[in-house]
């Protein structure tokens, strides 16, 4: 068993799968495991029955462990709990399922790992306590490592740690709204891009980095910032149009229907005789939900403020895609705002109860991060958006 260290938040480290509190989603869901070939042996050796649910797949080359009749993995008990884990423990698992809901990115001499709220358990640990998620950099013991896909320009991943404190601090900063801390965030992504254009310049890095950490820096700094931004209803409600208009199929899926129709009742989305609908009419009753929007949001920071956090870490954003800082941060805040708006829309209807949410959470990543096309279709809408303050002026309110 090797040693390895790990930045992560602190949830990480306490969860534990228990498919009898989540309902075993991820087992019983249509989902198929692929299998390497020593846990085919293995499973195979311990459980000969198990092999009419092995198919080889010639694509991946790898055996896919098939759901039952049942429609659930032929390993889940009555209980919901994982017959391979009980009788053998968590090292005798597949590598999906050893390592589901975390997500890993090696960065050489350190990992990072999270968890997708795509999990109902991992979604509650991560974004309903009332405190900040914390982080820690600890040393853990394993025998098996699954990485997720992630380019990361050389030059940035000896600071990772660093950049990603400092963003984690922006989008903390309870002084302000959520859309001041993500046009703070902005600024800070700007001059990141700015500083390293072509080589990375280490000391204005540092500098960078302290001063958007430092208390008085922000007290001083962010009303310019503030002043620069000029929020326009009529053009982000068109723009949010736009996105759901392409999003029309995905978001009409029955695990998600009811928050999409959600959003139509809070907005008043009534096609008229053309079957168009009026942005301009939208806009109004945006703005006219301006004090209900105030209380949401003050309501519900906390639960806003881990989404965003906990998204950001998991994604890595701002190198989420194979695009510019700025791109990935236009495709971070408006998959953000989309989030929001479906969120706000579900608690104006009666539905924002944490087992609600948990719902909405677990539909809305399923669809970000792991559907194709989902994040495309959102960029395809933004980007004709170049410049920072640009995107801010599209999406938030300062």
């Amino acid at each position: 068993m090797t040693a390895y260290t790990y930045f992560r938040p602190e949830y990480v480290g306490k969860f534990q799968c228990d498919g009898s509190k989540c309902g075993a989603l991820c087992c019983s869901k249509g989902w198929n495991v692929f299998i390497d070939a020593a846990t085919y042996e293995n499973y195979s050796q311990h459980y000969p029955q198990i092999a009419e649910h092995m198919k080889f797949n010639d694509v991946k080359r790898q055996y896919i462990l098939m759901q039952d009749e049942r429609g659930r993995c032929p390993f889940l008990t009555e209980k919901k709990l994982c017959r391979l884990q009980l009788e053998h423990g968590a090292d005798f698992l597949s590598a999906t399922c050893a390592f589901y809901p975390r997500i890993t990115y090696n960065f050489g001499k350190f990992l990072e790992q999270s968890m997708t709220p795509t999990c109902p358990v991992a979604a509650e640990m991560a974004l309903f306590g009332r405190e900040p998620l914390k982080f820690e950099l600890v040393t853990v013991p394993t025998r098996k490592l699954g990485f997720n896909k992630l380019e990361v320009p050389e030059k940035f991943r000896e600071h990772m740690i660093d950049i990603q404190v400092a963003e984690i601090s922006i989008l903390q900063e309870r002084t302000l709204t959520i859309d001041q801390r993500l046009i703070v965030l902005g600024f800070f992504l700007e001059r990141l891009e700015k500083i390293s254009a072509d080589e990375l310049d280490c000391d204005a890095l540092i500098k960078l980095i302290a001063a958007y950490e430092s208390k008085s820096f922000l007290a001083s700094e962010v009303p310019s910032m503030l002043a620069r931004v000029h929020f326009n209803a009529l053009n982000f409600v068109g723009l949010m149009l736009n996105i759901f208009e392409s999003l029309y199929s995905v978001m009409h899926l029955e695990s998600g229907r009811r928050f999409v129709n959600a959003v139509a009742e809070t907005l008043q989305l009534k096609p008229d005789e053309n079957n168009s609908v009026s942005a301009a009419s939208v806009a109004a009753r945006y703005e006219n939900l301006a004090a209900e929007r105030k209380n949401f949001s003050e309501q519900y920071a906390p639960f806003l403020e881990n989404y965003l956090v906990n998204d950001l870490f998991t994604n890595c954003y701002p190198w989420r895609f194979t695009a510019s800082i700025t791109q990935n941060y236009a495709m971070f805040a408006a998959t953000y705002k989309v989030f929001e708006l479906m969120t706000f829309a579900a608690v104006s209807n009666g539905f924002g109860g944490k087992d609600d949410l948990l719902k909405l959470v677990e539909f809305f990543t399923t669809q970000t991060n792991h559907m194709c096309g989902f994040r495309e279709k959102i960029f395809d809408n933004i980007k004709h958006i170049g410049e920072p303050v640009a995107i801010m002026n599209a999406f938030l309110e300062p």
